[in-house]
């Protein structure tokens, strides 16, 4: 499996490589309007929050949120039911925070989100701006198979001819940046948001704000979120599945 994985993460960065050469631009501020509507779909519970907390708590209204597995193995010592109870708790207290109105955690046990494409596929992607996904680098399952699931539901639901798909740094920093975000003014509640899913682990919140720290430098702003955005002809294109 080890083997599979670095196989497929040799094809994404020929694929990135290419792709980067082919459309290198300069990139730019995220801008989301009022009648922007954008989807972000989540591996497991947090990665959210991780990869653009801030910006999903600048614009709560425009922002539908999907944790497409329920944390089933995401705390240890307790059982599947208590993790699941836990870490649905804990998202549901985040998105108050951040008042977002919509927002979902399916019934899929972690790791076995490739099986699950039946429930994922009532997602409703028509009247959708933006889907960001996690940067698939990380190779995980559950991320491969969103991505999977997500190729097949473009192929066959009715989209926006302008839609974007938007990767977001969860676990793995990006390769290459299309759009910054600066969310230096809500970057208490971006901490806010973190310290709810991880009150005890200070290493990962300062991790997490680090890299906004860093990713700033070259942008406006003191903490800045960063995506790679591809239209979906390029999305379909990825070679990991």
């Amino acid at each position: 499996m080890k083997e599979f994985f670095n196989f497929l993460k040799s094809k994404y960065n020929k694929f990135i490589f290419q792709f980067l050469n082919e459309k290198r631009v300069p990139p730019a501020n995220f801008k989301v309007k009022i009648e922007t509507k954008c989807l972000v779909l989540a591996p497991y519970i947090g990665a959210e929050t991780k990869g653009l907390g801030g910006l999903i708590a600048q614009y709560p209204k425009n922002f539908e949120v999907l944790a497409l597995t329920n944390g089933s193995s995401m705390i240890k010592n307790v059982s599947q039911i208590e993790a699941i109870n836990i870490k649905k708790e804990q998202f549901f207290n985040v998105m108050k925070h951040a008042r977002v109105k919509g927002y979902k955690v399916f019934d899929i046990n972690s790791g076995t989100l490739q099986d699950e494409y039946k429930k994922v596929s009532r997602i409703d992607i028509s009247e959708v701006d933006f889907i960001f996904i996690p940067n698939p680098f990380s190779a995980d399952p559950d991320t491969l198979a969103l991505i999977s699931h997500l190729k097949k539901i473009i192929k066959t639901k009715e989209h926006k001819k302008t839609l974007q798909i938007l990767m977001y740094e969860s676990d793995y920093a990006l390769s290459y940046i299309d759009y910054y975000a600066d969310i230096s003014n809500i970057a208490s509640t971006k901490k806010q948001m973190l310290n709810i899913y991880y009150p005890n682990d200070q290493k990962l919140l300062a991790g997490v704000i680090g890299l906004n720290k860093f990713r700033s430098i070259n942008y406006n702003g003191d903490l800045c979120e960063c995506f790679a955005s591809f239209f979906v002809e390029d999305f379909l294109k990825l070679p990991l599945i």
